[in-house]
């Protein structure tokens, strides 16, 4: 297997990709809530949330004026032949997005800084913990890994957008879906023992088969080699997970055959986070 490595590098943007597009309403709704109103929306919703790509902005916003002075001469022909060239440009709904397409949308849409109020303390902790090779997986493009002459990091996620604004392009960026490991695939183009440390930082909720990535995890590790996750319960997008992570998760690294686990609290957390109930852990599995 040969790796697919990335190279290029995009600048974060200012702009946000896609923009909502007034347009004028084609027929008038029903009474709310009555079982007429549901059918309208229906039928409506793609014209009432209608959002297009920067790109298709202009043209949007043109056919849209057009659209507009035809609802009021009720020039029907002229009505239908609008929608029909505004539709293709309406971009899909971000619920009926694939999972690679709703993190790519959200790479694009986040700031060019994030990772909570605690990501610096969290990166010199880290940071200090982690020498040698490192793979740093499901690394999104903010780094948790500061940049130093002990380590030697490969970035490793499975969203090519997320690659292109990792913030140290001068590191090995590889695109690969750890949710395709099975029993009978693995990472094949990293060796075993390659890595003297893997880390993951709030990326256990998106792992579809924790159990058979972490035993992938501890092939690629060396002799003495520490698998890190950094998590907390609350900090992901629900509706993108596949479990919750919670302290006794740490079950799938030990029937990952892991057998020195240890779990510890990072006292790390702001005081609103710790009224609220938030708390980060660390998880250090070491290989035998």
């Amino acid at each position: 297997m040969i790796p697919e490595y990335v190279i290029d590098i995009k600048p974060r943007k200012s702009d946000v990709p896609e923009r909502i597009v007034s347009l004028p309403k084609i027929t008038e709704p029903p009474k709310p809530l009555s079982p007429e109103y549901w059918d309208w929306w229906k039928e409506n919703e793609w014209l009432i949330n209608f959002t297009v790509h920067v790109s298709n902005l202009a043209l949007a916003k043109e056919l849209a004026n057009e659209l507009g002075i035809a609802c009021k001469e009720k020039d029907q022909e002229k009505i239908e032949s609008l929608l029909e060239q505004l539709r293709p440009l309406r971009v899909l709904p971000f619920d009926e997005r694939t999972l690679l397409e709703k993190w790519t949308h959200m790479m694009r849409q986040l700031p060019g800084d994030i990772g909570g109020p605690n990501k610096e303390k969290i990166r010199a902790i880290l940071s200090a913990r982690c020498s040698g090779r490192v793979l740093e997986a499901m690394c999104g493009f903010n780094s948790y890994l500061e940049p130093s002459e002990k380590i030697e990091v490969t970035a490793l996620d499975f969203c090519r957008e997320a690659l292109e604004l990792y913030q140290y392009p001068e590191r090995t960026r590889i695109l690969f879906d750890l949710n395709k490991i099975t029993r009978r695939k693995g990472i094949g183009f990293f060796q075993e023992g390659e890595f003297d440390a893997i880390a993951i930082c709030f990326g256990f909720h998106y792992l579809l088969h924790p159990i058979i990535i972490f035993q992938e995890f501890k092939r690629l590790l060396s002799a003495g080699g520490r698998l890190i996750l950094v998590e907390n319960p609350n900090q992901c997008y629900s509706d993108m997970t596949y479990r919750r992570f919670l302290p006794k998760s740490v079950s799938y690294l030990k029937k990952a055959s892991f057998k020195n686990v240890r779990v510890e609290e990072l006292a790390v957390a702001k005081d609103w986070e710790i009224e609220a109930g938030e708390h980060y852990f660390l998880i250090e599995a070491f290989k035998s």
